[in-house]
């Protein structure tokens, strides 16, 4: 089994990543995608090795691991903003503070964390994220803005701002 597989990803794995440099992935984010769909296709090649065109299979779910790596890197971009009260404006000379946010992130319980994750990072809506979560909507929401009142003084003195944030 594992030699059938090792012939397949040596035959196909370029042609998968020259596939989604054409689609307009980045080399980088064309090789993770690739990466990310020959691992989901080794942990099912019990399956995935059956099918009459297992590269299409591969190909298919690179292209989704593509297309979901764009969206989480737009909705990480547009989360710092959403969590102050105004959009914030970027000082090209201040330099990139993620770790930071990564800082105040860690002060949140489990529970907030993920729900911040969900909301937030991922772009769930409420009652989504709290089935993701296996909780009630109004539950999630509890954990939501407890982890806003914890990340707020964070922000504020992050952002140089008074405002309150949402």
């Amino acid at each position: 089994m594992a030699r059938d597989f090792d012939d397949f990803f040596r035959t196909s794995y370029d042609h998968t990543v020259r596939g989604l440099e054409l689609d307009g992935t980045g080399s980088a984010d064309a090789h993770d995608a690739a990466q990310e769909a020959y691992v989901r296709a080794y942990a099912r090649w019990w399956r995935v090795g059956h099918l009459r065109e297992p590269a299409a299979w591969v190909r298919r779910v690179a292209v989704n691991v593509a297309r979901d790596q764009h969206r989480h890197r737009a909705v990480r971009e547009r989360a710092i903003p959403k969590l102050a009260a105004e959009p914030m404006t970027i000082d090209p000379h201040a330099g990139d503070d993620i770790e930071g946010l990564d800082d105040a992130l860690d002060t949140l319980s489990r529970q907030q964390r993920r729900a911040v994750d969900l909301y937030y990072i991922d772009g769930f809506s409420t009652e989504e994220a709290a089935t993701r979560m296996g909780i009630s909507p109004g539950a999630f929401r509890f954990h939501l803005s407890r982890a806003r009142r914890t990340l707020k003084p964070r922000m504020v003195e992050r952002l140089g701002r008074q405002e309150m944030v949402r």
